[in-house]
């Protein structure tokens, strides 16, 4: 396929944000690997040299299989564009599926032909992270049978929940008038809102064991923050994260009503209880400082402009063309559109982070306010730190496009940690 003008300004994009990820990247990667920097970051810290040195190491491992796994997936993403490989999708799918007749299996069966590509080219990505990078550094507890068994889950729940979801998307598109986006917009967040709600009780459950947190002093502790701070609780819960990982974390999950509480049992083994309430009430910050419901509420205006940008585009048939469809199209619409998403996407990404880690400040703030000992949170950073082998310092640039949380040396200045 001849690349048309549309196409040629898709690929200059593409190209122009996969240069600028590079570069960030290198940037990152040759700053938090100068040994003076690092030297002066460990004392700051109190890092020792073997611990620096592990840090130092796994950086540079997953840097390098990120350079690789991101080139290879770039290019033969946009060999495939430009081969035409969308327009050979829905010339295999349509004579099984009706074609034009059919537009809702049709739509379904392009989607997950495109999926199974997709997975086909990630699957040895995933698997060599998994079982080299991670196992090489000490953080993979997973075994093959398991990895499997995971990949055989989501696999399922994506035919289960994302099927009738699609189909949902592709009728409403297709029979609901110049203004379809707008039923479209509120489906795509309906949904979404009612998976955050099935998650702890229906989908987790697949994935992880969950048992209530046993009565003690951290137990005592952990209720004792949230009548203090008015957060209503269902229950703790302790997951058991160590059968994948040994990084540590903590959440809570519920969209309508009390929420649920889970501690990661890694987080729980490592740090000591008033570590471990700490990190809670910093999650917990976010919630008090209603940081999660404006993310809730500026993912709802982002997905409506994104179904309004859309909608300007489904009746343009060059739309479709340049990628190798051959007519217009809800799904091949919907494809084509995600695509031109990602460029834009990636001009967002520093607003985004930056929101991001205003609000991490705010809630390293609101969890010195609720907790005994001030010097905990930091005590828990640093440790979450050692335990995930992560570098403390970072390119000023990377970490603005990038990282939603601050630098650690950062946050700890900011908390008053450092003095």
């Amino acid at each position: 396929m001849n690349a048309t003008p549309i196409l040629t300004v898709y690929l200059i994009l593409r190209l122009g944000q996969y240069s600028i990820e590079t570069l960030l990247a290198w940037l990152n990667h040759r700053y938090a690997q100068d040994l003076k920097r690092q030297a002066e970051a460990a004392k700051v810290l109190g890092i020792s040299p073997e611990a620096m040195a592990k840090s130092s190491a796994y950086a540079r491992d997953k840097y390098q299989f990120a350079q690789i796994s991101n080139a290879v997936q770039l290019l033969v993403t946009l060999v495939f564009l430009v081969a035409g490989g969308l327009g050979w999708v829905e010339r295999t799918i349509s004579p099984l599926t009706g074609g034009a007749a059919n537009p809702i299996l049709t739509g379904l069966g392009f989607f997950g032909l495109l999926g199974a590509l997709s997975y086909v080219l990630s699957l040895p990505f995933d698997l060599y992270f998994t079982f080299v990078i991670e196992q090489k550094h000490g953080f993979n507890r997973q075994t093959l049978k398991g990895f499997i068994s995971d990949q055989i889950k989501t696999i399922l729940l994506a035919v289960l929940l994302g099927g009738p979801l699609l189909a949902a998307l592709l009728l409403v598109m297709g029979r609901s008038g110049s203004n379809w986006w707008i039923p479209a917009w509120l489906l795509l967040f309906g949904f979404s809102l009612l998976t955050a709600w099935l998650y702890p009780t229906l989908l987790a459950p697949l994935f992880n064991k969950f048992h209530p947190l046993e009565e003690g002093p951290l137990r005592d502790d952990i209720y004792r923050l949230a009548r203090k701070i008015d957060f209503d609780t269902a229950g703790i819960s302790i997951m058991d994260a160590s059968k994948r990982s040994s990084h540590g974390n903590a959440y809570f999950t519920g969209v309508f009503g009390k929420k649920k509480i889970v501690l990661f049992d890694t987080l729980v083994k490592s740090m000591s209880p008033g570590e471990v309430v700490a990190v809670l009430a910093h999650e917990l910050g976010h919630f008090k400082l209603h940081h999660v419901r404006w993310s809730l509420i500026r993912s709802f205006f982002i997905t409506g402009l994104m179904f309004y940008g859309l909608s300007l585009c489904l009746p343009l048939v060059s739309f479709y063309q340049a990628f190798g469809l051959p007519a217009v199209s809800v799904y091949g619409a919907l494809v084509v559109f995600s695509l031109w998403f990602g460029p834009v996407s990636f001009i967002l990404q520093p607003l985004l982070s930056q929101i991001s880690r205003r609000n991490e400040f705010q809630a390293d703030a609101f969890a010195l306010q609720n907790i005994e000992d001030k010097r905990k949170l930091g005590d828990a950073l640093l440790k979450l730190r050692e335990n995930s082998h992560l570098m403390p310092i970072s390119h000023p640039w990377y970490s603005g496009v990038y990282h939603s949380h601050p630098p650690l040396l950062e946050r700890l200045d900011a908390m008053g940690y450092l003095r």
